[in-house]
C-alpha cells in the first residue's frame, strides 16, 4: 500500500496490532564499510507535529536497535544504530515545514568520518548564544543531520573524526 507522497505503507500483521510505519529509502553506511540500501520504517505519526516522525528525529530517538528492509530482501533486518556511520535518506523523508517556515538559518561544514568526506549545510535552530557548530555537535542526539540538496545525510556523532567550515561563512537564513 502507498500513501499520498509515494512512501509505502507497512500495516499490521498476524501477530497483532502495530504502529503504522512509512517506508522511506534509505542507503546505510555502516562503520565496517558495508554499504546497505534498501527502507527504513518511519513511524507514520509524530508526537511533537503533525504528520509522520522525520527520520533525522527517529535516528535521534533513543533505542539502539532498528529495523531495515534491504533491498531485494522479502525480510526486514535488524540493524544496531551504533554500528552505522551515515543514514542517506531523501530530504523529502526528513522535511520540516515548521523550520523551512521560521527561516532558520544554516550553517555549511565538511564533515569527516576517517576518509569518509561529507559537505552540506546544518540547521542552526539553537539561540544565538549556542549557535556554533560546536554548539550543535554537543548537543542531545547521536546523529548530525548534513543536509546535502535533495538528500540528507545522517551522520553518526560518535563516528565524526573531524568537522571544518569554510572561512567566510557565516549563518544565513535559509531560503
Amino acid at each position: 500500500m502507498t500513501t499520498g507522497d509515494g512512501a509505502e505503507l507497512a500495516g499490521t500483521d498476524a501477530h497483532g496490532f502495530q504502529v503504522p510505519r512509512l517506508l522511506r529509502a534509505a542507503e546505510v553506511l555502516c562503520a565496517d564499510g558495508r554499504v546497505l540500501r534498501g527502507r527504513v520504517f518511519l513511524p507514520a505519526s509524530a508526537e511533537a507535529h503533525p504528520g509522520a516522525m522525520r527520520a533525522e528525529e527517529w535516528m535521534n530517538d533513543p533505542a539502539s536497535f532498528v529495523p531495515f528492509l534491504p533491498d531485494g530482501e522479502g525480510r526486514p533486518v535488524i540493524l544496531n544504530k551504533h554500528q552505522m556511520t551515515v543514514v542517506t535518506v531523501a530530504a523529502s523523508a526528513d522535511r520540516d515545514e515548521a523550520l523551512e517556515q521560521a527561516g532558520v538559518p544554516v550553517r555549511r561544514v565538511r564533515v569527516e568520518c576517517g576518509s569518509l568526506s561529507l559537505e552540506g549545510e546544518v540547521l542552526v535552530d539553537m539561540p544565538a548564544n549556542h549557535s556554533r557548530t560546536l554548539d550543535l555537535l554537543n548537543r542531545p542526539g547521536a546523529f548530525l543531520n548534513v543536509r546535502e540538496g535533495d538528500r540528507h545525510h545522517l551522520v553518526c556523532k560518535s563516528r565524526i573524526t573531524r568537522v571544518s567550515e569554510p572561512a567566510a561563512d557565516a549563518p544565513r537564513p535559509r531560503p
